[in-house]
């Protein structure tokens, strides 16, 4: 077997243009994880307050009082990289060789060998007790988490004690960022955990390295009129928008490998699906306008199927491959999952969350792929989070337990990966639902909501930017909008403005999953050849032409692990649909999943986390 070719390391160097510095080094380099222990000043003041008389005797007390506080941290002189020496009246004649040699006698202690840290003496008038003579102080640093074993007896830990706060808010996506703001501007202390080491969750604007715009890998659209939250959002902070581009003729390839080009009247022309997909359409239309988004027990039992075998009980030809590929392509867009893993009632609920099938997938005025924000989705997230006191969100910090007691006026513990906690009256949980398998609860969640929350599906997504010189397709009479039911181009619109020139492709679902398996040079090649396929040998070339390519796996992304949202299967939603956003004691519930209107959209994650706010804001401001 290979040996590491990365392991912890410490190594002392000392350069060929200096003195030999004989017994210290002029450089100490600490290479891979490792464990800094750092120590105060120690002094030769004995445990019983008395001090030795001498300057060698103080320096042998002090290094003793040294390696005492080393132990108690788990450490060892063995470990020391670096030394710091405060010496009353320096006189190198009469104490440098009593002082080398009781240090050299710590550091060659119980190792085998000398060991050769980077060190600093200062000469000092007096140190902060009249008798000391002498004061030392040092850093170690250990491999990894490495440690002496100690029955803890022989020194007392004094453990940070948790932060205390009024609300934690766990998340810093969209949700996570609107629930946080309206809950510090009501006056409670507020702080915001994100696992990441980025705020915005599934918005991510991206600077271009080729010229001077961005583009958007997650989240991109919004409404003015059907989406007011996040639409006012944009009025409050000033950022502009433009209309989604929607002149010329858009690209459909069929389940055969048939292209062809048209409107968004091409499933009106005899011979092009037409049949089939308008009864997709009212099926749907009917079955979404039947729900109530705000109550799930009155979805017939008898219906309460996979979105596939609903709509074979509703008489569509399942077994066609148009039509499987036809739902397929429906409710991967939409949620990223195969319609054989999605949920009847949970499916049309999230479509008329959104106002219907035509607002779904389409542009114009109440499309869902309405308005762009010129800067970028992630510039509402910016400026939510300006909103905030400086330090009220910490990123890195992921959160991996949560712990509730009955009593006390803080009851909720918050513990983080990175070791911080958090003592809060009311925690707001905002992150992905599929991710809370990764935070321990204590006590467990009810059964009611752990087991939605256990069960909800991720979404297989990807999305690919590709960036040109200029918009050689809207030269040739295309709109960009491009419709896959082979891939592994799903669906895609053009997405350029003033400052570049680009085509946004979504994969999703079972194609998805096959495109990750690939590698990197393998998943672009295999994205660019395809629109090359779709758009034609006559430009074909312009196609390949790519200036810039940017893509996010959100499937591999962490702490998110899919988008664009988690999706319910049969049975989940009827069952567990009023459990799944019910408060559990002092934990509250918000992220795009828990949005009644615009669920897995940017609009439905602002109001879920307005509502978690408004629930924790009621609460603690009536009892003070």
């Amino acid at each position: 077997m290979a040996s590491r070719d990365v392991r912890p390391t410490q190594s002392f160097v000392d350069s060929n243009k200096l003195p030999d510095p004989q017994w210290y080094s002029h450089a100490a380099s600490i290479d891979g994880p490792g464990r800094i222990i750092l120590t105060s000043g120690q002094i030769a003041q004995h445990k019983d307050g008395s001090w030795p008389e001498t300057f060698p005797e103080q320096v042998r007390q002090a290094l003793a009082n040294l390696s005492d506080a080393l132990q108690s941290a788990g450490a060892a002189p063995k470990d020391i990289v670096k030394l710091s020496f405060y010496v009353v009246d320096w006189d190198v004649q009469e104490m440098g060789l009593p002082l080398v040699e009781s240090v050299l006698a710590l550091l060659s202690h119980g190792a085998g060998y000398t060991r050769r840290p980077v060190t600093t003496l200062i000469p000092v008038p007096k140190l902060a007790f009249p008798e000391a003579k002498f004061e030392i102080e040092a850093m170690a640093c250990v491999n990894d988490r490495a440690r002496p074993w100690s029955d803890g007896r022989s020194a007392t830990t004094h453990a940070v004690p948790p932060i205390e706060v009024d609300v934690v808010v766990v998340g810093g996506g969209f949700s996570g960022l609107m629930a946080a703001t309206e809950a510090q501007q009501a006056g409670l202390n507020t702080i915001l955990l994100e696992a990441k080491h980025r705020i915005g969750g599934r918005s991510r604007t991206q600077k271009l390295k080729s010229g001077p715009g961005s583009v958007e890998l997650g989240a991109t659209w919004i409404n003015k009129t059907t989406q007011p939250t996040i639409y006012g959002l944009t009025q409050k902070f000033g950022l502009e928008t433009s209309e989604q581009y929607v002149d010329g003729l858009s690209i459909y390839q069929f389940e055969d490998g048939t292209v062809v080009q048209g409107g968004d009247d091409l499933f009106a022309q005899p011979g092009k699906g037409a049949e089939e997909m308008q009864k997709l359409v009212m099926i749907i239309h009917a079955g979404a306008s039947a729900i109530n988004i705000h109550e799930w027990d009155d979805f017939p039992a008898d219906e309460d199927l996979s979105f596939i075998e609903w709509m074979k009980k509703k008489g569509v030809d399942t077994d066609s491959a148009r039509v499987q590929a036809m739902c397929s392509s429906l409710t991967t867009a939409v949620v990223g999952r195969e319609p054989d893993e999605v949920g009847a009632q949970y499916f049309l609920d999230y479509i008329q969350s959104g106002f219907g099938y035509e607002s779904i997938v389409s542009e114009g005025e109440l499309g869902a792929q309405s308005l762009k924000i010129k800067t970028g989705t992630s510039s509402i997230a910016t400026s939510l989070a300006s909103t905030m006191k400086p330090g009220s969100i910490i990123l890195n910090c992921p959160v991996d337990a949560i712990q509730q007691s009955e009593s006390g006026s803080h009851p909720c513990l918050v513990t983080t990966a990175i070791g911080d906690s958090y003592k809060a009256k009311k925690v707001i949980m905002a992150n992905p639902t599929n991710t809370y398998t990764k935070i321990n609860f204590t006590p467990p969640l009810p059964s009611t909501k752990r087991s939605v929350l256990s069960r909800t599906k991720p979404g297989i997504y990807a999305k690919v930017l590709l960036t040109y010189t200029d918009a050689w397709w809207k030269k040739a009479g295309l709109v960009g909008k491009v419709t896959s039911f082979v891939g592994p181009i799903c669906f895609g619109w053009d997405v350029s403005d003033d400052l570049q020139n680009s085509l946004a492709y979504f994969i999703s679902g079972n194609i998805a999953a096959k495109w990750h398996e690939k590698s990197e040079l393998e998943r672009e090649e295999a994205i660019i050849e395809h629109l090359a396929q779709l758009v034609g040998p006559e430009l074909a070339d312009k196609a390949r032409d790519v200036l810039e390519v940017n893509y996010v796996e959100w499937t591999k992304e962490p702490y998110i692990w899919g988008a664009p949202t988690c999706a319910m299967g049969p049975g989940l939603l009827k069952k567990y649909g009023k459990a799944f956003r019910e408060p559990v004691r002092n934990l509250h519930f918000a992220g795009g999943e828990f949005g009644f209107e615009w669920k897995g959209y940017l609009e439905g994650a602002l109001t879920s986390g307005q509502r978690a706010a408004k629930e924790v804001i009621t609460l603690l401001c009536e009892k003070s």
